[in-house]
């Protein structure tokens, strides 16, 4: 049997309610519409990517630690009320024989499973993938840490943020304006973003070989290597040991960066292309085909002296003209540009809304929340936004009537501490 139809009949499994635990109201829709993803994990890198499959129609459920839930409820920003919505969540002491019993049940029924901890960690909690393919053979297990599983030990124990993961893979060697200031972190949280999505591209490609061979993957995912694998530059110097002048914001390229106008306002501009480097030479008033700007060139090196002058023309004459009128010119001109927008611009653009991209919903305390929607747009299968992110062990009782333990086994889980919810968390927001 083909790929597809395996895929095809599982979906058809899951949303006739053969398979355990079964949130009965999850609307059907999207392109992962059947698809039970269970993920304990936090801060960002690792619910990131189960967010995601939600929004795409997936049946997402969240284990958070009883004893200490996701610290990004605490932020000063409300990060999680977009960042985990479409979710049920579950607060569970892992550490317990039960705690561990309940991840185990939930595993049985799961397509996906997705942790972020440090290297090892749930093998030391007797949950390794040797014991959930005990469980569920076709499960696609994702480890998510800043070093990876395996290696040196003593990296595998280190903990990992987005910063460390730029600062150690290399990434961050490259951002410094030209040793003005030391390597900083570009953010916010890039790291973090690119690995949820590596993470989601990987997951999708495992479950597919899955639904094909009826045997699960287990995914090491390292988030430095991430970083290292973003970088355009790590090829030459692994290749040849040859760095590149750190340039920062600016770019080797002249032409090619944030430029100040009249107003204060940058816009951002990239030349390149000699098409587009022909278009700025009648623009800028520069005689294109001259030795100086000879034709048929792709690009001015900043450090050569077609390239000081061209950089000092684009200079010279957004100088002259507000961020809007030299946006409007450039983009009359068939030239890539724009300006540098605030949220305040982004939120009041023609386009943005045009397209829909911010959309809005409630949280479960009621309050209306915007942000940006569901990506990219399906023709036939979009995605939504249909709850919001839940609150902490909201739906302990839920999904273990839908496992089967009775009212009793589930208060005594709670006398227990075994779950936990209603957390009395001290926000700083």
């Amino acid at each position: 049997m083909s790929t597809s139809n395996q895929f095809l009949l599982r979906l058809q499994r899951n949303r006739k309610g053969d398979r355990m635990w079964h949130n009965d109201a999850l609307p059907e829709f999207g392109v992962l519409s059947g698809l039970k993803v269970v993920h304990a994990s936090s801060s960002l890198a690792g619910p990131l990517g189960p967010t995601i499959f939600s929004e795409y129609g997936a049946d997402v459920v969240w284990i958070e630690n009883a004893d200490a839930p996701d610290y990004t409820r605490t932020l000063h920003n409300i990060q999680p009320e977009s960042e985990r919505r479409n979710q049920r969540a579950m607060g569970i002491r892992l550490r317990s024989p039960e705690g561990r019993q309940l991840v185990l049940d939930l595993i049985k029924d799961a397509d996906v499973f997705i942790e972020s901890s440090k290297g090892g960690q749930f093998d030391r909690l007797d949950l390794s993938d040797e014991t959930l393919w005990e469980v569920n053979p076709k499960l696609v297990i994702a480890h998510i840490s800043g070093y990876g599983q395996t290696g040196v030990e003593d990296y595998v124990k280190r903990g990992g943020f987005d910063a460390t993961a730029q600062a150690f893979s290399g990434y961050m060697w490259e951002n410094t304006n030209g040793g003005a200031t030391p390597p900083y972190a570009v953010g916010p949280y890039v790291a973090d973003y690119i690995t949820a999505l590596w993470t989601g591209l990987a997951v999708l490609a495992a479950v597919r070989k899955a639904d094909e061979t009826g045997v699960g993957d287990s995914l090491d995912i390292a988030q430095f290597e991430l970083m290292m694998r973003a970088s355009i530059f790590s090829v030459d110097y692994f290749t040849f040991h040859k760095e590149f002048p750190k340039t920062g914001e600016k770019s080797m390229i002249a032409g090619w960066g944030g430029f100040p106008c009249k107003d204060g306002r940058i816009l951002y501009c990239c030349f390149t292309g000699a098409g587009v480097l022909k278009k700025c030479c009648d623009l800028f008033g520069l005689e294109y085909g001259s030795e100086l700007f000879p034709a048929g060139v792709s690009l001015y090196n900043i450090t050569t002296e077609s390239g000081q002058a061209f950089e000092k023309a684009v200079v010279d004459w957004l100088s002259e003209r507000t961020v809007d009128e030299a946006e409007r010119a450039c983009l009359d001109a068939g030239l890539p540009v724009s300006k540098v927008n605030s949220w305040e611009d982004v939120e009041n653009n023609e386009h943005v809304k045009a397209r829909g991209t911010i959309t809005e919903w409630e949280t479960v305390k009621g309050t209306k929340l915007r942000a940006v929607g569901p990506l990219p747009k399906f023709k036939k299968h979009p995605a939504r936004v249909w709850r919001p992110a839940p609150s902490f062990g909201e739906n302990n009782e839920e999904i273990m009537h839908e496992l089967g333990y009775t009212d009793e086994q589930i208060q005594e889980y709670y006398d227990k501490g075994v779950i936990n919810k209603d957390f009395d968390l001290k926000l700083s927001r």
